[in-house]
């Protein structure tokens, strides 16, 4: 080897090994000003957020409907398959020629209602040239849906088969769910076959009357599309749609499991183990919400968080691990997931805990805590690029009240989080001996070994 190459080596070592003194990092606290969308209430009681963006040929509408969501459904699933069910004819359309519509004016529309949400929701996303066809094209969908039988029957035809095929990961999430929750709705994490069976479109159209309402909805938008313009479209075509004036009234709080649980699915000769940790974490509005979000953030969000870097980087046992949490008007969920090879299991669960008890039990080091934020600020900042995101966040502003500037403020109460407030955070929510835990995999190779840690059940 040259001289030449050895000096390369060297160089390229040394580069390696202090990254950290060659990146230039800025101290400032980020400022932001972000868009207003004041709020517009149309004579029926809908209320229209819009921000006008000139800068690309585009639009994003969104229809929220408070109170339509699978939280508050009768059986879990119901609010879901009458969500999935409004694209598939309405306003005189078959389900076919509403996606050509919206096809021809440069738009995809979509329904839905995320199982545990409290919000049904409409989106339609495409080019601002044709926005006033495709917003019509959505007004009809909300408003009056036709349920037809054909296409009810193909969609409960499709929905079983789901059932049938549901993933491992699937079946973790919905157990995981259920111990965090109890009997909370939150807890119903999917429909049954039975309630599916019981489904006819009589019933998806009367849930449809009762919550479907003027009242209850807010319409979003984006984009390159004048707000004035919108509210007359908007109340040209909703003007004479009425409803009752049903308040959504949320179910008791969920009560945080009192001891720690471990729920076992068995996949005889699975190379790999699916590992799923999860606590109920808090509201929205909480004031432990920056806390909660810089301590998610070290443990499992981004390459630097300490699951990334022990399971996979160093100890190299996961294919993928994270971590995430959740906020609405109720208390979310925090949950951390790992899968890890089948011989790993019990070390990689070992780890994931032992992170926990440190973050409870230590004050997290300074650069460490620095890096946290500086991260969580810039994904804040990456998301302004994103219309979607800006509009999530006017949408939440409106929902929860938060302040005018609360989110010109976000980076500066990111920055004000202390690291004896994410040890109290972490104290409060991850306490280990109150963690849910649930591993699908092979169960014959280390189910003795977990028993150790508390009561297992299949």
């Amino acid at each position: 080897m040259t001289r030449r190459n050895w000096l390369a080596m060297a160089a390229a070592s040394a580069f390696a090994a202090e990254p950290k003194k060659r990146v230039p990092i800025s101290r400032e606290t980020l400022v932001v000003r972000m868009p207003d969308a004041e709020p517009v209430r149309l004579a029926n009681g809908a209320t229209i957020l819009a921000i006008e963006d000139r800068r690309l040929p585009i639009a994003l509408i969104s229809f929220k409907v408070e109170g339509a969501g699978e939280i508050f459904a009768p059986q879990p699933g119901e609010a879901a398959f009458t969500a999935s069910m409004l694209t598939e004819g309405a306003a005189g359309r078959s389900g076919k020629q509403i996606a050509l519509a919206a096809s021809r004016a440069g738009t995809v529309l979509s329904a839905y209602a995320d199982l545990g949400d409290e919000v049904a929701v409409v989106d339609g996303d495409g080019l601002a040239a044709g926005w006033p066809q495709w917003f019509e094209l959505m007004c009809g969908v909300v408003r009056t849906p036709a349920f037809p039988s054909d296409e009810f029957q193909q969609m409960r035809q499709r929905w079983e088969a789901g059932l049938r095929l549901q993933r491992p990961v699937d079946l973790a999430d919905q157990r995981l769910l259920h111990m965090i929750y109890g009997k909370h709705p939150a807890g119903n994490s999917l429909y049954s076959a039975e309630a599916l069976a019981s489904f006819t479109p009589e019933i998806l159209a009367a849930w449809h009357r009762e919550r479907y309402t003027p009242s209850n909805t807010v319409i979003l938008c984006i984009g390159k599309v004048r707000p004035s313009e919108l509210r007359a479209k908007a109340e040209k075509l909703l003007g004479d749609w009425h409803g009752s004036n049903v308040a959504p009234s949320l179910p008791p709080a969920p009560e945080a499991p009192a001891s720690r649980k471990i729920a076992l699915i068995d996949r005889p000769g699975a190379p790999q183990t699916l590992i799923q940790i999860g606590a109920l974490a808090i509201d929205r509005r909480s004031p432990d919400y920056f806390p909660l979000l810089l301590l998610n953030q070290v443990l499992g969000t981004g390459m630097s968080s300490r699951f990334i870097r022990i399971l996979r980087r160093e100890k190299r046992y996961a294919f993928f691990t994270g971590s995430v949490f959740t906020a609405g008007r109720f208390a979310g969920f925090w949950r951390a997931r790992a899968t890890v090879r089948a011989d790993a299991t019990m070390d990689s669960l070992e780890i994931m805990l032992d992170q926990l008890r440190q973050m409870c039990d230590g004050v997290l080091p300074s650069e460490e805590l620095e890096q946290a934020k500086r991260a969580a600020t810039g994904e804040f900042a990456l998301g302004l690029e994103e219309p979607s995101q800006v509009l999530g966040h006017c949408y939440q502003r409106f929902r929860y009240g938060f302040s005018t500037d609360y989110w010109d403020r976000y980076p500066a109460k990111i920055e004000a989080v202390s690291a004896r407030e994410i040890q109290a955070a972490a104290q409060k929510y991850f306490d280990p001996n109150r963690l849910q835990i649930v591993l699908s995999g092979d169960l014959s190779r280390w189910r003795s070994a977990l028993e150790k840690l508390g009561p297992v059940q299949s």
